[in-house]
This record gives structure tokens, sequence and C-alpha cells, in this order.
């Protein structure tokens, strides 16, 4: 091989060197192949040129140049020799030094890294450059069901979505953040995906509760218009036919006029509940007073005395002279007035309500057992909804809103209580309120 033959060689080394260490500069993920990639040439090279070009010097050289790649060591190329040889050595070592600052960088910012996704309160994951996780907080596990020792998994393993592996992909390579949504083990949930160096962050916020809450919002008025539309129309028929009757045959007139004032009651009685839920479910501070839970209970079952009459029902109240808690009357009033209502309206000729009140643990229990008609096993869970009725056609039958079991069960929690319910069909049924005596810090 010729002098100028050589130095073509030479010179072609160097712009691989050269290319080698510019990707160095890009990107530290980039270092990696990079120098492989100069390994390689240089090895190549070595082997064309070993018996003409200094060959053994040189596929030595090749040779430390990928150690440092597998091992992670630099062993600098001895600068000796022609002044050709020590350009080629020289930019090697410099190559070298480049690589180890670069890896140093990275492993100085990988634990602040991590660290960065256990400190954050919402959900957030770590991946590499490569699609592997290797950070996950404590929510997003919990959340999303990853296991302490899941291991190195992909973001399909870690969060069942392909899209938002893809999204991933994107980000990577883009660099530009992405949001998207996605459902995961009944869950809505809302993810940030942004690029953090060479590695890729995913940020999710569990929008299930507020997707909940919208769906509450509008079933309540969605079932409020309905309850609300059946009385007013009633009222507006009653009030033409009422018209027309006081003209042609006033003789009926009395009996329009008790079916007016029936609907009109009716749907004071639904207005009326409509504002106590929703007084109910406001959240807050709220004047809370000493109230006297046993003379409450028996005010109210006096009050409800006639009613009870006229169903044919037997009303009694055991409690003792005084039972103090502190609360808000108007609130616990409610509470009472509501179940022992419903144990009335749902009782039978010649059955009986008992309203009872006992002290334990710090709190004050007051039961309301009737003989009434009882509520299937699989209704009882649902009770507590709002315009939720076992019995449609008695309810509306009875004046009943569908309000009452749900007010009662947002006045009991407002005071840091609990309502339960145990019932046998065509026996009875009992609601057991648990109240404490010291209002809930």
């Amino acid at each position: 091989m010729n002098g100028r033959t050589i130095a073509v060689v030479r010179w072609l080394v160097l712009v691989a060197l050269a290319l080698g260490a510019a990707a160095l500069g890009r990107a530290s993920g980039a270092s990696w192949w990079a120098l492989a990639g100069v390994a390689g040439v240089l090895a190549g090279l070595a082997l064309v040129a070993t018996d003409h070009l200094q060959g053994p010097r040189l596929r030595r050289a090749a040779q430390r140049v990928a150690a440092w790649q597998t091992e992670g060591e630099r062993v600098p190329v001895d600068p000796t020799g022609p002044p050709g040889w020590r350009q080629l050595t020289v930019a090697v070592n410099a190559l070298g030094a480049a690589h180890e600052q670069q890896a140093a960088r990275a492993s100085e910012e990988a634990p602040w890294r991590w660290q960065l996704v256990d400190a954050l309160v919402q959900p957030a994951l770590l991946f590499s450059s490569a699609g592997r996780l290797l950070a996950a907080n404590d929510p997003a596990r919990d959340l999303l069901g990853i296991a302490l020792d899941a291991g190195d998994i992909t973001v399909v393993q870690a969060v069942g979505s392909a899209s938002l592996a893809d999204a991933v992909r994107e980000v990577r390579a883009n660099g530009r953040s992405v949001s998207l949504d996605l459902e995961h083990r009944d869950h809505d949930l809302r993810t940030e995906v942004t690029l953090v160096g060479e590695e890729v962050l995913l940020v999710v916020t569990d929008r299930t509760p507020e997707r909940r809450v919208e769906e509450l919002r509008r079933n309540f008025v969605v079932n409020a218009s309905h309850e609300l539309k059946t009385p007013v129309a009633s009222v507006q028929t009653l009030t033409e036919a009422l018209e027309v009757t006081m003209r042609a045959d006033p003789a009926r007139a009395a009996e329009l006029l008790s079916r007016l004032r029936g609907e009109a009651q009716r749907l004071a009685r639904l207005v009326h509940d409509l504002l106590d839920l929703r007084r109910l479910e406001e959240r807050g501070s709220v004047e809370r007073v000493p109230v006297d839970l046993a003379e409450l209970a028996r005010r109210v079952v006096a009050d409800l005395v006639p009613r009870a009459d006229e169903r044919e029902v037997e009303l009694a109240v055991e409690a003792p002279d005084r039972a103090m808690l502190v609360g808000v009357p108007g609130d616990l009033e409610t509470v009472v007035k509501n179940l022992v209502a419903n144990a009335i309206e749902y009782n039978r000729p010649g059955g009986s309500v008992e309203v009872s009140l006992a002290t334990a643990l710090g709190a004050r229990v007051l039961r309301v057992t009737d003989t009434g008609i009882g509520i299937p096993q699989h209704e009882l869970g649902r009770i507590f909804e709002r315009f939720y009725r076992v019995d449609p056609a008695r309810s509306r039958e009875t004046g009943g809103t569908g309000l009452g079991l749900a007010i009662v069960r947002h006045g009991v929690e407002r005071h840091g209580g609990t309502v339960a319910v145990d019932s046998l069909l065509g026996e009875g049924t009992t609601f057991t309120v648990t109240l404490p005596i010291e209002p809930p810090s």
C-alpha cells in the first residue's frame, strides 16, 4: 500500500471518529451506538490494513475502543508513533473522554428523575428511551395494579393500553408532550406524556370520581324534571277541568278542588325535599348546638300521630328522659321525621311502628322498627339513592317523592354518623341510625 492510500485510510478513520463524537454531543442515549459504530469502523480498517499499515497497533486500538463500550472502562491509546498515528490516537482518546462525561452525566441525572417520580402526589411512571419501566410511585402502582417486583416491563404491560404505547413513541420521536384519555380497570384516566431528557414521564389523573359526580348530576336533573312534570301536569289538567265544571256542573267542583289540593301538596313536598337534599349535600362548617334527641323524637312522633291513625298504625316511643348530643336540630328532625313517616306509609292496617333510643360507645343509637311490607334483599343496596323506589306505584299513591331516604343518609353523614337497614320481605324493616354525641373533628 503506497503513502497516498495510507493517508486516505487514515483520514477516513478520522472522519468516522468525528461523526461518532458529533453523535455523542447530540444525546447521551446515542453515545453508546456512536461509539460502537466507531469501534466497528476501526476494527474493519484494522483487518484491511493488518499487513500494510501498522496493523497490530491499529487492531489493539480498536479492541480498546470496543472495551469502553462493553466493560464501561476507558483505556486510553498510547499516542506515540508517526504523526498520523498520533492524530488518530488523540481523536480516539477524545471520543472516549466524551463518552465517559456523557455516561457520568446520565448516571447523575437518573436518580434525580426517579426521586421526582416518587415525590409526585399524582400517579407517575418513568420509562426509558427503549420504552421500559424505570420507576413508578406508590399511587401509580395502586391505581394500575403494578407489583413491586414487576421488573423490566413495557408500557403496554404497565398500563394495558396500546394507544398509550403509541403516544410514548410519538413523544420520544418529536419531543412534544401528548395528552391522552383512556379507560383502565373501570377507571377513567387522563395521562400526560412528557419527554424528560432521554426518558418519558407519564403523569396520570384518575377522573373516575369526577365522571361519577357528573353522571349523578345529570341523572338528578333528569329524575327531578320527570318527578316535577307529573304533579305540574296534574295541576294544569285539574285547573282546566275546574273551570269547565264551575259552569257546567258546580256540584263536582268540591271534588276537583280536593284533587287539585292534593297535587299541589305533592308538588310542595317534592320542592321541599329537593331543597332539603340540596342543603344537606353542601359541604362546609355548620352551626351545631346541644340537642335533646329523646325530646326531638317524641315531638316528631306526636306530630305524625294523625297520619298513623289514618293508616290504622300504632306508634310507640321508647327513649330515656334525655339523650343529648351536639348537632343541627333541623337536620336531625328531618332525619327522624322521614324514617317514621316511611314506617307509617309502608305499613299495613293494624301494624305498628316503634321508635327507640339508646346510648353505646359515645354515640346515640336511634332505631325505627315497623311491621310493614318489608324490602327485598336485592333492593337494600339502592334504597338510599335519590328517586329510587322499591314500589314506584305505591310510592306515588302515598305521595312519596323518592328522596326521603337519600335525605336521611345525607343528614346522618353530615353529623358524622351511619345508617343501616335490616328487612325481611313481608315482615317489616328496621333502620338503625348511629350518631356521635360530640361533633366530628
